[in-house]
């Protein structure tokens, strides 16, 4: 009897010693996620490549409420990151563990965010969802997405398409039909929101985020008594960059920002831009402006930083004078594939 039990426990340890893929684990009836159509996802980040590769470098995260008919809500997913393989283990490329499997009934809702590294505050939940964005520490994407779907969604894939929560700025310059030579040798922005807290509990199909965004954070300092901490975005060179005559020439880098209005109250400190220019004609001065961020759009609408939107400040530099242009587009219209993630 004992060499028999012994023998089982044998067989036992050897089962449990086999591999269960994770193929296996994705029956039919597992909430999955992937590509849809096989098309490119939504641009990852405005700075670095926009195809969709750059979006599958880095995990998101996601919370899920399955609902009871009778209105009673039960987690299934909390704070689970779900990345990509291409070693086939997932069927659609993106993989998490433990797998979960759809109910018979009720319905569900996800909420989720990209990249799973972002910072989240209080308890989050698939019904509220909240971010911080510290533009001192970060210069980096980040998108949320929500979707509400009977269970199973009728044997089709629950589409979550994100959306941007920032804004991207770019800053560049042009000298048309300058005798002397500029070099651009520092510059930063100045007195704008920078700490903000996203409460992600719309349920829009294309919310705008803008007005959601709480901020923590602003500085009201002057530039010329200015804490290094402040400086947003700070960009220098010893040797300075050329400044062409056609902005088109000048090259387009984009830093992000949160979204938020530009005009402020009385007796606030503008939000501004701050540059030194080397300008070279008989001899080499150093000069330093600030230039105040325009207040009012081409419509005259007070101006704001709207969430997934392209902001190009454009200054005209001339020996007597600076002009600023503001050009504005939708972010995805230029730099991505628009596309959406399933799951």
């Amino acid at each position: 009897m004992s060499r028999f039990v012994y023998i089982l426990c044998i067989v036992l340890l050897a089962t449990s010693c086999v591999e269960v893929s994770t193929t296996e684990k994705f029956s039919e009836d597992a909430i999955c996620f992937g590509t849809q159509d096989g098309e490119s996802s939504r641009a990852a980040t405005l700075v670095g490549s926009s195809n969709s590769a750059a979006f599958r470098s880095e995990p998101f995260s996601v919370y899920g409420d399955w609902i009871r008919p009778n209105g009673e809500r039960k987690e299934v997913f909390h704070d689970v990151k779900v990345s990509y393989t291409t070693d086939g283990d997932a069927p659609t490329g993106w993989i998490y563990d433990p797998i979960q499997h759809w109910q018979m009934d009720g319905r569900y809702e996800f909420r989720a965010y990209w990249p799973a590294s972002a910072t989240v505050l209080g308890t989050a939940t698939a019904q509220t969802l909240a971010l911080e964005y510290n533009m001192l520490l970060r210069n980096d994407d980040m998108m949320v997405a929500y979707v509400g779907c009977p269970t199973k969604n009728s044997g089709k894939p629950v589409s979550l398409n994100f959306h941007h929560t920032l804004s991207a700025v770019a800053v560049k310059f042009q000298a048309p039909g300058a005798e002397c030579e500029y070099r651009l040798k520092h510059l930063f922005f100045t007195s704008l929101n920078y700490i903000g807290a996203l409460p992600y509990n719309l349920t829009d199909t294309e919310p705008d985020v803008t007005e959601s965004w709480v901020y923590g954070a602003r500085s009201y300092v002057n530039p010329e008594d200015i804490m290094a901490s402040e400086r947003l975005r700070e960009w220098s060179s010893s040797s300075g960059q050329v400044i062409p005559e056609s902005a088109d020439d000048y090259p387009e880098l984009f830093d992000l920002f949160l979204p938020q209005p530009l005009v402020v109250g009385q007796g606030i400190a503008q939000p501004s831009i701050t540059f030194t220019l080397d300008v070279k004609w008989a001899t080499t001065d150093t000069i330093t402006m600030t230039v105040a961020l325009p207040t009012k759009n081409s419509a005259g609408e007070d101006m704001v930083w709207r969430a997934g939107r392209k902001y190009i400040y454009v200054i005209t530099v001339q020996p007597d004078k600076f002009d600023v242009e503001v050009r504005t587009t939708k972010w995805d219209e230029v730099d991505a594939s628009v596309g959406d993630l399933d799951f």
